[in-house]
Order: C-alpha cells, then structure tokens, then sequence
C-alpha cells in the first residue's frame, strides 16, 4: 500500500492544504493593508527591521545547533514510538525532511506522512507505519501538555514576575471561553471517534503496543516534550538577542510559556506550516507581556527564520533517506535460524523424489 496515496492522508491534505493557503494569503494581505495605512504599523517594521541589524548574531550559531538537537529527538522518539532500532542519522535526516513537508500541508500531516513513508521504508507494513505516525503526533501532544504543565510553576516563581502578571493580566477572561471550547471539543471527537472507529483500529493498536512498554512509552514522551522545550529556548535566546527588547534573562521561563502558547495558538490555524498565525500570536504574546512591538516582532522573525524556513534546503537535500531499503525488514521481529542443518554425509546421494510405490510392490525391510 502506497503511503502518499493514503486516501484518509490524501483528503484531508488537500482540504487542509487549500484551507491553509486561503487563510495565509488573507493573513497576509491583511497585514500588508494594516502596514500600508498604518503609520504606526509602518513605524514598527520599520523598527524591526533596525533591531534583526543590530541583534547580537553570535546566537545565530547557537540556534542552528538547537535546530539540530530540536530533529534529533524528534528521531529518538519515533524510534521508540515504533519499537525498532532505527538509525538515529538517517531518522533524524527524516525529520528535516518531514519539517520540509509540513511548510506546504500544515497540522502536522505532512510529518506524519513523511514518517510512515521512511518506516515502509525500513520494512513496516503500510498501514502500521501510518498508525505509529499517528501516535506520535498524538503523543507529541500529550507531552506538551505535561511540559506546559512543569513549566508554568517555574516561569511564575522566577524573576521579578513583572512579565508573566502582565500576561497573565491581558489573557484573564479567556477561562472561559476556552473551557467552552473544550466542552464542546470533546463530544464532539468522541462522535468523530465512533464513526471513524474502523479507521482508527490501526492507531489504537498501535497505541496499546506503546503504552503497554512503560519503558517505550516514557521515553517517547521525554523525547517529544524535548522538541518542545528546545524550540522555546531557541525563542527565548532570539528575543534576548534583540536590543531594546528589555527582557531580563530572569524572564526566561515566561519566554518559554509564551512560545508555548504562541505555537499552540498558531498551530490551531489551518495554515501551511503556521504562516502568518504563529508570528501574529508570538508578537501578540509577547507586547501583551510587555514587550516592546518592534523588538517583539525583531525576535520573532530570527526565531522563525533560523528554525523554521532554515531547514527547509536541509529536508530537501535530505529527502532520499525516506525512501529507504526495500530489503529492510523490522528489526523487532525474531532473528531467523540462519545455521546451515545437517544434511548427513557429503558423499551420500541425493533422494529423488517420487511418486509413492503401487499397493502391491514389495518393500525391503532392513534387519535391526
């Protein structure tokens, strides 16, 4: 079964896909607008483009290395969300090129996609590899949610909080609202749930697999919340490097709460890759906790221009180790018995095969 050819993955990236770029040439031909009538909005860009000249491009380097270590544990936790022993270079050249993959589709699939074709590839069946696809994506998820959940206390009791009261000050009233929105979600996924259940036998076994090996599963989990947490550090440096930011290194742990937010926000927008929805909402954040507009805006464009359209010539280049080999065969499956057997002495003579010897022949009995 051809992965590309999926007809659940081929459907719902097309629709994606065209709702996505929709929203992204609006996004961005609203902003174009705003700029252009703007003189506020014009003064901003204008400021922003002055602070990426003047920030401190030593980062630059250190970025590109949490860009790689970022894809290295994207690698770590699909081999252990798979079960296999795959090659931690070529898996992690794959996930370059699955980063590549979701510019163009968005929400992920492209990833997934991407992943299932490099597991056929090492010798998974088909409909395995898209189900073990899932499940990281799924699980990536439930790591978020547990990280977020770690680094809250932290960003709140560092610093002098002058950060994290104003966010806190802008974002309060939205309680609310999101409790209904989630109150709404999840009968709602739970109908989705029941009528696509034929469809999800293949992610929910694969899910039982990952949760029945406690070791696997932890694993695959500290591995996908590392993707995370190395992306928001990376954020967190960019915003830093920008003068006039005014942001204490202090503040580090509200930087790292708001990229989580940011990119949550931004990822909920159908669009390719976040485009135009995770910079708006990274800027938003970050002026809602004080952050000056164009130093804001300064930080967010290095941020996204380093880690996320910088590995795209990477994936490219890198796109041939998805196929794989086709020899490949998992490499949780038992070793076959390989040892030559004993066929008895060299000299002695093939046995013919025949057909058997009529009923009334006679057949020599050997003495004992």
């Amino acid at each position: 079964m051809n992965v590309r050819a999926h007809p659940v993955l081929r459907r719902a990236g097309e629709h994606r896909r065209a709702i996505g770029w929709g929203l992204a040439v609006a996004v961005l031909a609203a902003g174009a607008w705003v700029t252009a009538s703007s003189g506020e909005a014009a003064a901003t860009v204008s400021g922003a483009l002055r602070g990426i000249a003047d920030a401190h491009w030593g980062l630059v380097p250190v970025l590109a290395v949490l860009v790689v270590v970022h894809f290295w544990f994207s690698a770590v936790a699909l081999r252990y969300a798979a079960g296999l022993r795959l090659p931690l270079l070529h898996a992690t050249m794959a996930q370059f090129t699955g980063a590549t993959a979701n510019r163009l589709t968005g929400g992920g699939l492209g990833n997934v996609a991407v992943n299932a074709r490099y597991l056929t590839g090492r010798g998974v069946p088909a409909g395995r590899a898209v189900a073990v696809a899932g499940v990281l994506q799924v699980g990536g998820a439930v790591a978020d949610l547990l990280l977020f959940a770690l680094v809250l206390p932290f960003a709140l009791t560092t610093g002098d909080g002058a950060l994290m009261a104003r966010l806190g000050e802008r974002l309060d009233g939205l309680g609310g609202p999101l409790l209904a929105v989630l109150a709404g979600a999840v009968p709602a996924g739970a109908v989705a749930a029941w009528l696509l259940r034929d469809r999800l036998r293949g992610p929910a076994a694969a899910c039982a697999r990952v949760a029945r090996l406690a070791g696997d599963l932890a694993v695959m989990l500290a591995a996908s919340a590392a993707t995370t947490l190395v992306m928001a550090v990376a954020f967190a440096l960019s915003v830093l490097a920008v003068p006039g930011a005014d942001v204490p290194p202090g503040q580090f742990g509200t930087l790292i709460v708001v990229y989580m937010v940011g990119a949550a926000a931004g990822g909920a927008v159908p669009g390719p890759g976040g485009l135009g929805s995770t910079e708006a909402a990274l800027v938003a954040l970050l002026a809602a906790a004080g952050v000056p507009a164009a130093p804001a805006l300064s930080g967010v464009l290095i941020f996204r221009a380093v880690t996320h359209w910088a590995p795209v010539p990477v994936g490219l280049l890198t796109a041939g180790t998805v196929r794989g080999r086709k020899d490949t065969a998992p490499q949780d499956t038992a070793p076959q018995d390989t040892a030559p057997k004993d066929t008895g002495p060299k000299d002695a003579a093939p046995v013919a095969l025949s057909a058997p010897p009529p009923r009334n022949a006679r057949v020599p009995v050997r003495a004992a």
